[in-house]
């Protein structure tokens, strides 16, 4: 456990990322996941504009390469938003998160490979007032392996109307959907009353 602690501190406070705040969890786990609770304005990404909070979920290998859960977590943003996210707002945002969270603008380790975040995804289906969508980002690991990485995204978004908000769910490995580890990102869930709809 305390591995996991020192691990989280280290990734979100190299750069000063953690923010102290009084918010409730909104996502449920199993106690042996690590969480954080960041409030927006996000320190290390500015460019996203939304106001709320990100409650982020970390399984206990996920900092470990040779762990079938390496770079695999779940969060959620819940925030104050009225109308549905799209592909586009989906690839900028995560293009400044990832920039910011990987410190690309100095990171100053063999240059040449160190390019920009990308992302792009699709919408995959809208069922229950509930948008699906399916992408990949494409960052640089300047956490543990020092090298390109893809990561494989799952987004489902809802709105909240009687809270006024939008919750919209990340699920992250660079495992492909196929794998195992899809079927434990999906056990993390928002509990029942993240929505009052």
């Amino acid at each position: 456990m305390k591995n996991i602690i020192l691990s989280l501190l280290v990734t979100f406070s190299i750069f000063g990322f953690t923010q102290e705040t009084e918010i409730s969890s909104i996502l449920n786990s199993e106690n042996t996941w690590s969480k954080e609770i960041i409030k927006f304005p996000l320190r290390f990404a500015p460019e996203i504009i939304y106001e709320g909070f990100e409650d982020l979920r970390f399984p206990r290998g996920w900092a470990k390469q040779a762990s079938p859960e390496f770079w695999s977590y779940v969060w959620v943003w819940s925030v104050n938003e009225k109308k549905e996210i799209t592909e586009k707002e989906l690839e900028s945002d995560l293009q400044f998160y990832f920039d910011g969270l990987m410190g690309l603008d100095y990171f100053k380790i063999n240059e040449e490979k160190v390019q920009k975040s990308q992302a792009v995804f699709i919408k995959k289906e809208v069922s229950n007032d509930t948008l699906y969508f399916k992408g990949k980002v494409k960052t640089f690991d300047t956490r543990f392996t020092k090298e390109p990485m893809t990561l494989h995204v799952l987004v489902e978004s809802f709105y909240c109307e009687k809270e006024n908000k939008a919750l919209i769910v990340f699920r992250f490995s660079p495992k492909k959907f196929i794998d195992d580890v899809w079927e434990t990102l999906k056990s993390v869930k928002l509990i029942e009353t993240a929505c009052y709809n």
